[in-house]
């Protein structure tokens, strides 16, 4: 009898131990690169452990997310799950260096539309699930261009008109965040793009020898543009951050800024019934209106997890409409998941151009590692000094030194 007690006792602690092990929840981190996005990450993950309770899923979302990616990879603490762009140079090396997981045959990407997953392919293979694309030019205020009888400018010309009619109002025309270097690197890149969406085709012949950076029409074109809306902008340019010029927007002290399709959620959080709209920033060099886009959220996981599985699975829920529906909802860009409805009037136009096939993947994504970087405080000095060709050299050395390296 004795020993059938103690039988009795051994099966209910290895029945207890049991239960104990399978109800260990698998733990996993997040790490998200856009601030924009981190509230409603939140409540994706907390829908995705309710369906998923033996997944634990910790978001980490902090300031300069980018260069705090890179330290961590540099130090050997790779997150589980992260954001990507993997259209950019340095994912495409964290993949060719096995940091990040190859999902080619994965089931789930048969809901990414096949043009997006054309985007994100890189060697035949593709190590990210792509959900959105971003698109990039000028937030107007409708209502205050509609107050002072201003129509939506087509051309550089019409635009520069619209600047003065602004200033003469007192209204800024641009809110131009200047003292916020990262940014000031984002315009250059994106309005290069504009002028020539082949820049780095320019950029290399600059680098052989074969062209000089003098005589790129690109680069002092850019450079002229600066100059020419800097005096209708922020009178303390230089002293304005990102934060600072979007409530300028959203208070209406500045009737326009440079900025891409993430913006509208900020805006939007602040005043829900803010009139703006997004276009294109026109060209001096061409009357073709072309639209600047990137991968804006994907989703990639480490390469060196042990076991992969949970990690797929909560890819595979990202990729569900209903769940890309609740992202896009606050996110705004274009989410290229099959079966969710885009519906954001003040990017409708910038989509229908997108549409047409006017648009062109952000240089970024062709320039060199660190090229666009390089560039900030030459950028920065532009706004200070005014001085063309010293931006010009500047731009000539950034070139040789990451083209050459």
């Amino acid at each position: 009898m004795r020993l059938r007690n103690i039988l009795a006792l051994v099966l209910l602690t290895v029945v207890a131990l049991a239960g104990t092990v399978s109800a260990k929840q698998v733990e996993l981190e997040f790490f998200l690169l856009k601030p924009e996005v981190e509230t409603v990450m939140n409540e994706i993950i907390a829908d995705f452990m309710a369906e998923n309770p033996d997944i634990k899923i910790t978001q980490t979302a902090v300031a300069d997310a980018g260069t705090v990616l890179l330290t961590r990879i540099a130090t050997y603490d790779m997150p589980d799950i992260l954001q990507t762009y993997p259209a950019e140079d340095r994912y495409k090396h964290m993949f060719d260096d096995g940091l990040l997981l190859d999902l080619t045959d994965q089931p789930f990407l048969e809901n990414v539309a096949d043009t997006m997953l054309e985007l994100a392919t890189y060697n035949g293979r593709i190590f990210a699930l792509p959900m959105t694309l971003s698109s990039y030019g000028i937030y107007y205020r409708t209502d205050i261009f509609a107050e002072l009888g201003i129509a939506e400018p087509k051309t550089y010309a019409e635009l520069l008109e619209a600047c003065k009619i602004l200033k003469d109002n007192g209204y800024d025309a641009f809110a131009l965040p200047n003292r916020d270097v990262g940014n000031i690197a984002q315009r250059l890149e994106r309005l290069i793009g504009v002028l020539n969406p082949n820049s780095h085709e320019e950029f290399k012949k600059i680098a052989s020898g074969e062209m000089k950076v003098e005589d790129s029409v690109t680069i002092r074109t850019f450079a002229q543009m600066c100059l020419d809306i800097l005096p209708y902008s922020t009178a303390d340019h230089l002293g304005l951050d990102y934060e600072s010029a979007v409530a300028d927007i959203v208070n209406g002290k500045a009737a326009m800024m440079i900025s891409g399709t993430w913006m509208l959620s900020t805006m939007k959080n602040a005043d829900p019934d803010i009139q703006v709209k997004l276009i294109p920033f026109p060209s001096p060099l061409s009357d073709v209106l072309m639209v600047p886009v990137n991968i804006d959220t994907s989703f990639s996981i480490s390469g060196d997890l042990r076991d992969p599985e949970p990690a797929l699975r909560f890819l595979e829920y990202l990729s569900r409409a209903e769940v890309a529906q609740k992202y896009y909802e606050v996110d705004g860009n274009v989410n290229m998941i099959k079966g969710v409805v885009f519906d954001k009037d003040e990017h409708m136009y910038m989509k229908e151009l997108m549409d047409q096939g006017n648009m062109f993947l952000t240089q970024v994504n062709f320039w060199p590692t660190g090229l666009r970087e390089e560039m900030r405080i030459p950028a920065q000095q532009l706004f200070i000094d005014g001085d063309i060709d010293a931006f010009v050299q500047a731009f000539g050395e950034a070139i040789d030194k990451l083209y050459n390296q």
